[in-house]
């Protein structure tokens, strides 16, 4: 996870998601909500937290887009999450984030 973080010249860290939902299952269209931690890096720094975002995108385009992949997969469960899923830090680069206008 290091290694992906020092490599994003201006990026974000989402540490979790919630509220996942599909658009449109056969063409793999979501949107979610990260939550528990959220933070901007630039030039491999983490620099400061970040709130009130969320992702709209495309399950196909992640996939195309990671240019990275973190060596130790992590078990990832949450309360809307009935089968645990086990998966590596991944660093995908052009990831649709949107920002709320009510701040």
């Amino acid at each position: 996870k290091e290694e992906m973080i020092a490599k994003i010249k201006k990026g974000l860290l989402v540490t979790n998601v919630w509220y996942t939902r599909f658009q449109n299952h056969s063409t793999g269209d979501f949107s979610t909500i990260p939550r528990d931690g959220i933070f901007l890096i630039e030039n491999g720094n983490i620099k400061k937290s970040v709130k009130d975002i969320r992702i709209s995108d495309n399950v196909i385009n992640i996939l195309k887009s990671a240019v990275a992949l973190g060596k130790k997969p992590e078990q990832i469960l949450g309360w809307e999450i009935q089968t645990p899923t086990t998966t590596p830090h991944a660093l995908v680069k052009g990831l649709k984030v949107t920002k709320s206008t009510d701040l």
